[in-house]
């Protein structure tokens, strides 16, 4: 990796830390407020409705955004064709969403559904009118553009959903959080962006991008739909409450994966892409990025199952103290997200997307198993399921880096096996000292866990591993070279 490169890599990083840890910990918050004025109830009426709008939102971007980045050089015509195709599609996907939505309300028994899917569905127009804009940024490695843009939508539609909460508009306000954020962020991603489409539907572009794409649509198709199934197989066959305290304990989760791998995947996948031609580079590029991002999230996820209890209590009220054993239970599926992630992001930098569309194929039907057999035992057989899948579908994503680039699952579970020995030790001491004080305030359970993350790092030093060496040695001098060059 050149020495420009690298830099561009590791400052792009810094926005995207702040970018991601910024939004997602104010995202959060803005959550954990409308959580305690509104019921779980609300929240499970509209996690069910956006089951239907991330499904369609993947047709809406059919592959190509994935297919911009990976090119190196994006044409004109590239742009106009994908902005055209895009927002096409999303007016007719508007369409039929608009058409079906009694239906679904009849469905899923929830007669408010009609008006919210109708309401809601605009965002899809809304969105497609930016997948251009976002993918060019992202393929320029530009992430201090799309960090102004995101923490403006975050602030802006968290304001708006929390005024309209304290006034009384119940889950509307959830649904205005939603429609405003889209609606910030398409202007600003305009605003900032500066290109326009110039009307030109290139079929030779169409061709080439869709090639490529169109594996990665059917690939994405299977995945939301098995990654939403159990959202609605708990709205359709428990309740709307149950579905809220599952979607509750899948915001605690995704807050720690958002926030501390995502960002790491957003960046490296479009400086990755730039060394496919090099297999030696492309896999120590990968190893650290399956190291560095078990370093903080094996960790975090531990510490959060742990504390699951007095974490809910006092961040959301008692009213959601049934999530607690459905959080427990996500963080350790949780546990196999980015291990999964990046060994599929190898297959789809390499060009392979036809084999990460068989391992998807394959992976789904691990999980249909799973659903049948784990529903029989109520919501709770079903998420177990879930759980037990993810680590044979863990194996599943492993089997093509063995042979793409000779980074097998043993090579791997050994270069993240000192995170994984450190953070369970890390995770019994404090599961033993959390039940010494009869009940956890704010103030002890910020220290046990500060105290927590102290002795895990500490740890890590005293070791000498080669995470701790590589932040020492590496990002640190060169985050600091930077700096300086700016000052």
């Amino acid at each position: 990796m050149s020495q420009s490169l690298s830099e561009r890599s590791l400052s792009a990083v810094g926005w995207a830390v702040l970018d991601k840890f910024s939004g997602s910990v104010l995202s959060f918050a803005v959550t954990i407020i409308l959580a305690r004025v509104l019921s779980p109830e609300d929240f499970g009426v509209v996690a069910l409705v956006m089951v239907f709008f991330d499904f369609s939102a993947v047709f809406v971007e059919s592959g190509f955004s994935t297919a911009l980045i990976r090119e190196k050089t994006i044409s004109e015509a590239d742009k106009s064709t994908t902005f055209l195709f895009s927002l096409t599609t999303s007016i007719l996907l508007y369409g039929v969403l608009f058409v079906v939505a009694p239906h679904l309300a009849a469905f899923f028994h929830q007669p408010l559904l009609t008006t919210i899917v109708r309401i809601m569905g605009l965002s899809l127009i809304v969105n497609a009118l930016s997948i251009v804009q976002h993918s060019v940024l992202i393929q320029q490695i530009d992430f201090k553009t799309q960090t102004v843009v995101r923490l403006s939508g975050v602030a802006v539609s968290g304001t708006v959903a929390v005024s309209m909460a304290y006034s009384g508009w119940g889950l509307w306000s959830i649904v205005a959080r939603f429609m405003v954020l889209d609606a910030v962020t398409t202007i600003l991603y305009w605003k900032l962006s500066g290109w326009r489409p110039n009307g030109q539907f290139s079929p030779e572009s169409f061709r080439r991008l869709f090639g490529f794409g169109w594996r990665i649509l059917a690939a994405a198709v299977l995945d939301k739909f098995y990654f939403h199934i159990y959202k609605l197989l708990i709205g359709r066959f428990f309740s709307a409450a149950a579905l809220g305290y599952y979607s509750q304990a899948g915001n605690f989760t995704n807050m720690v994966i958002n926030t501390l791998f995502r960002t790491v995947q957003s960046v490296t996948y479009p400086v990755l892409a730039k060394l496919q031609d090099d297999r030696e580079k492309l896999k120590a590029g990968y190893r650290k990025m399956l190291q560095l991002s078990s370093f903080v999230i094996v960790p975090t996820l531990t510490l959060l199952a742990v504390l699951a209890e007095p974490v809910v209590v006092l961040l959301v009220g008692e009213k959601w103290l049934p999530s607690v054993p459905m959080l427990q239970l996500l963080c350790l599926s949780g546990l196999t997200i980015h291990f999964s992630t990046i060994n599929l992001n190898m297959l789809l930098v390499l060009g392979r997307s036809d084999l990460s569309l068989r391992l998807e194929v394959l992976k789904k039907l691990v999980i249909t198993l799973a659903i049948v057999l784990g529903i029989s035992f109520g919501i709770y057989g079903l998420i177990i399921g879930e759980v037990i899948a993810s680590y044979i579908n863990l194996f599943i994503n492993v089997w093509y880096s063995r042979q793409m680039l000779h980074y097998s699952f043993g090579e791997q579970l050994r270069d993240i096996a000192p995170t994984l020995l450190i953070s369970g030790s890390v995770g019994a001491l404090v599961f033993f000292l959390k039940n010494v004080p009869s009940a956890l305030g704010i103030a002890s359970l910020v220290l046990l866990s500060s105290c927590a993350g102290m002795v895990y790092l500490l740890i890590h030093l005293l070791v000498k591993t080669e995470e701790v060496q590589f932040i020492r040695q590496t990002i640190l001098p060169r985050a600091f070279k930077i700096v300086g060059r700016r000052n």
